[in-house]
């Protein structure tokens, strides 16, 4: 089986595969087609390869126990298969994290970007009714732009870029909640970093504010000379 055997080629570059996590979608019938174990990769992340599928189509999945104990996203993720027909799924089983990017209380779950598609940005900043901005890739699956609103608290989402076949919510899902962000008199920054499965909103720092930090440090440089 193809499957079986981007598992088994993994394994042997990367290490042992996990009994302990499996990945189950609609790519193998949600495990009723064999599961796919992920692979321990160190550091708190196990990756999973789905291959054999068909190119450019779209799939959902989840990672999970073998007794559906434990599993993430809270809702179904959905990407779409590479031009090769390759999906490949990164799990992150830790809910605590203080990186600064969302989901900062659950589990994460990303996958590598399959590069035949960008990213929008939907929400209430326009009543949900066109992207309200584009996301530009930054290389290595994540993608960034930076917008100014009205200030105001919002509901959002990223989308598949012209239409809702995917879209990422608060806990990384593609049924996912949607995801809120506060804007005041800064700009804004979107990311969304596709193989580590989290986003986040953060302010962009005036220039004058930028050029005020960089004296203070020369300041402080000179003073410790």
């Amino acid at each position: 089986m193809k499957l079986a055997m981007a598992v088994a080629a993994l394994a042997l570059a990367a290490g042992t595969a996990s009994a302990q996590y499996v990945l189950r979608g609609e790519m193998n019938g949600w495990g009723g087609g064999g599961d796919i174990p992920f692979v321990d990769m160190g550091g708190g992340k196990f990756t999973a390869v789905a291959t054999g599928l068909t190119p450019g189509a779209m799939y959902e999945f989840k990672a999970t126990t073998p007794d559906w104990s434990f599993n993430g996203p809270g809702s179904n993720a959905k990407a779409m298969a590479n031009a090769s027909g390759v999906l490949t799924v990164n799990w992150f089983p830790s809910s605590s994290w203080s990186d600064g990017w969302m989901p900062d209380a659950r589990v994460r779950v990303g996958y590598e970007d399959s590069g035949l598609h960008g990213w929008d940005l939907m929400g209430s900043v326009n009543g949900w009714s066109s992207p309200f901005g584009t996301l530009a890739g930054v290389g290595g699956g994540v993608y960034a732009t930076t917008i100014s609103v009205a200030p105001g608290s919002y509901e959002f989402k990223f989308r598949k870029e012209g239409d809702w076949a995917i879209s990422i919510g608060g806990d990384f899902g593609n049924s996912a909640d949607n995801a809120t962000f506060s804007a005041g008199a800064l700009p804004l920054k979107f990311e969304l970093d596709l193989p580590n499965g989290r986003w986040r909103v953060t302010e962009v720092p005036a220039p004058g504010a930028l050029a005020l930090t960089g004296l203070a440090g020369l300041a402080a440089l000179r003073r410790r000379r």
